[in-house]
């Protein structure tokens, strides 16, 4: 998506939330300096992604176990690459697996996201205005390169793909990065909070506004759909679906693994 059109879109998104850009910019800012020199590059990214034909990007939605454990059943590790969202990574270290991208903008756990990373995952992490405290925390952690990004003008070593939640943000990078074939599963936009989404309880307005969340991302994704000339796959198991994402099951997707 071209950035202007993105920047046209978040400023909707921030007058919907109530967000202040400018402190999305603080963010931004601040991330690029602690990252500057020792950032992973987009090209490092881009290649991961196309390193097999197809790539699964994993949401923390309700379905996420299920999804995980028919993918691995029906499909394997080996087949795809694998992309989580945030908090999604936490069912892949608990089935003793390894995501191969995790997009992050740092809520889904400290331990899961400094293990993913050291087991080699590749971390692209987000910058928005309020997770300024958990970039200082977390950030200078990591023991591998991360790839920064921000919802803003690009700042510094940072990239803007487009997208706002990690979810839809992930889908945003693998078409603007090329990727041919996307499957999204644990992506229930119009459902209940998942018990990955966040690593400690929500409280009523906290849900409530996750939901307000999920349904930006679901319309982000519709609106991507539009315009990608990527192929794009839903095989989450919920009754919800995708606009412009065709609905499969995993024995589908095992089948477009090998075309």
């Amino acid at each position: 998506m071209e950035l202007t059109k993105w920047l046209r879109i978040y400023g909707e998104i921030c007058r919907e939330l109530g967000l202040d850009p400018e402190k999305d910019r603080q963010a931004a800012e601040l991330l690029s300096k602690m990252i500057a020199g020792n950032c992973l590059r987009p090209d490092v990214l881009s290649r991961a992604l196309s390193s097999s034909p197809v790539v699964v990007v994993f949401g923390a939605g309700p379905s996420l176990q299920q999804d995980l454990n028919m993918f691995y059943k029906h499909v394997g590790v080996e087949n795809v690459v694998t992309v989580a969202a945030d908090g999604a990574s936490k069912a892949f270290t608990e089935m003793g697996l390894t995501p191969h991208v995790v997009f992050t903008d740092l809520d889904g756990g400290d331990e899961t996201l400094d293990q993913v990373n050291k087991d080699g995952a590749l971390l692209v992490v987000h910058a928005h205005g309020d997770n300024m405290d958990r970039l200082r925390r977390l950030v200078p952690a990591f023991k591998n390169q991360v790839l920064g990004t921000t919802q803003t003008e690009p700042v510094g070593c940072l990239e803007n793909f487009g997208g706002f939640t990690d979810g839809d943000r992930a889908v945003y990078a693998c078409v603007e990065l090329g990727v041919k074939k996307i499957v999204v599963a644990g992506m229930d936009f119009t459902g209940e909070v998942g018990p990955y989404s966040k690593p400690y309880p929500l409280n009523q307005a906290e849900i409530s506004r996750k939901k307000k969340k999920l349904l930006i991302g679901k319309r982000l994704l519709e609106l991507l759909a539009q315009e990608a000339c990527a192929e794009l796959y839903d095989a989450s198991a919920s009754y919800s679906s995708i606009e412009g994402f065709r609905k499969l099951d995993w024995e589908d997707v095992r089948r477009i693994t090998q075309r």
